[in-house]
């Protein structure tokens, strides 16, 4: 990918990851929301805004930015981190695993990237009966008291010390019985490295398998059990959030959590953790972000390249998006996004709309559909008005 000149938006703080791959092979340079002063203006190849908000949308400084195209990076898993559509919007990338699609933007403009775990050591080691079983436990944000209890009642009745990553629950570190402790999350892989077993959700699960830890998963939606080659698409469909199908806040029966925990030490199952391993990092490795977030850069930068170069444009080839389609009311042909009309069109129009499916040029539609030269413009501003409402997108 050729040096290009990147403008990182961003409100709260950075997202460091999404940073590092930028500045490995672009050009960035970093603004917070309403410290614009005496920023470059002018030159920018691609505008990344992170975690926008309707008010900064509206700014004067980003009505100057909308000659370059946007990314729009989502890191909050709330409505704080939704971005509005916008005509410069070119992607979205979904850190957040909010559904941005409820808010109308096509799943086809998105990318979902998962945060990702370093490429680490083999850290598995199994005892059958150690002398004391380390076990880490990673509570979530909204962890249900309720099963905190469970599993700290069910340490207390065997062998085992209990670690808490949390910095949340530093607070009530003095409360928790001599068994327990509490240490920051930046301490969470120097803790799972020396563990016989994690207790974990989410990317806390996900770091626990790159490591080759077996891992009981406990999040907001129940008891996931452990991870085995066996379930392990069923739990990763759900991100390792707890049980298929379960709910949040789901209470866990006392027994079920007590016969996962003792299963890691029921046999040695090197080989399955080993196996989980080489999944984890096959998905959620740096080197997969990195080339995902690269590549959606690389689309965007020669997508702009194509709009704004007459015979470019062109080239292009329009597929309909999730949010579009067409209904017919009464004889008459409506354009619709969810249950919102954009407003009437052609017989004609709604034909070629069912042509766009993403395999023939706008030039092949010219030629198919026998458009005389003073057409060809009106054509492509149709499309153009389209992709700006993100009801059509196009294809390289």
């Amino acid at each position: 990918m050729k040096c290009l000149h990147i403008l990182y938006l961003y409100m709260g703080e950075v997202e460091s990851i999404v940073l590092k791959v930028l500045s490995t092979r672009c050009s960035v340079q970093l603004c917070r929301a309403g410290e614009e002063n005496g920023l470059q203006k002018d030159g920018w190849d691609l505008v990344v805004l992170q975690d926008a908000v309707y008010c900064l949308l509206q700014t004067s400084f980003c009505h100057k930015l909308k000659k370059y195209p946007w990314l729009f990076v989502s890191t909050r898993p709330d409505i704080r981190g939704y971005m509005a559509l916008a005509t410069n919007l070119f992607g979205v990338v979904n850190l957040s695993g909010i559904n941005l699609s409820l808010w109308g933007i096509p799943k086809e403009l998105q990318v979902r990237l998962d945060y990702p775990v370093e490429k680490v050591a083999d850290w598995y080691f199994y005892e059958q009966q150690p002398e004391v079983c380390r076990i880490a436990y990673c509570p979530t944000g909204n962890s249900v008291q309720e099963n905190d209890f469970k599993l700290i009642s069910f340490v207390q009745k065997t062998n085992a010390f209990l670690t808490i990553v949390s910095d949340r629950y530093r607070a009530l570190a003095n409360a928790f019985p001599p068994f327990v402790r509490v240490v920051p999350e930046k301490d969470g892989l120097a803790v799972f490295k020396k563990s016989h077993l994690v207790v974990a959700s989410g990317q806390d699960a996900v770091c626990a398998l790159a490591v080759c830890k077996p891992c009981v998963v406990l999040g907001d939606c129940g008891l996931g059990g452990l991870v085995t080659p066996a379930n392990y698409e069923q739990l990763q469909s759900v991100s390792f959030s707890g049980r298929k199908g379960g709910c949040p806040g789901e209470f866990v029966p006392i027994d079920l959590l007590e016969t996962e925990i003792r299963t890691v030490f029921s046999s040695d199952c090197k080989e399955e953790m080993l196996a989980l391993r080489k999944k984890v990092l096959a998905v959620y490795g740096m080197d997969c972000f990195s080339t995902s977030l690269t590549g959606e850069v690389e689309r965007i930068t020669a997508l702009s390249a194509r709009l704004k170069s007459r015979k470019g444009r062109f080239e292009l080839k329009p597929f309909r998006s999730s949010v579009f389609r067409v209904e017919e009311l009464d004889g008459k042909m409506y354009i619709m996004r969810g249950l919102q009309c954009l407003g009437e069109i052609e017989d004609e129009m709604a034909g070629l709309l069912k042509q766009c499916d993403g395999t023939v040029t706008v030039s092949d539609l010219i030629g198919r559909n026998g458009f005389e030269p003073e057409d060809v413009v009106i054509l492509w501003e149709n499309l153009y008005a389209l992709w700006k409402e993100k009801l059509i997108l196009f294809a390289l």
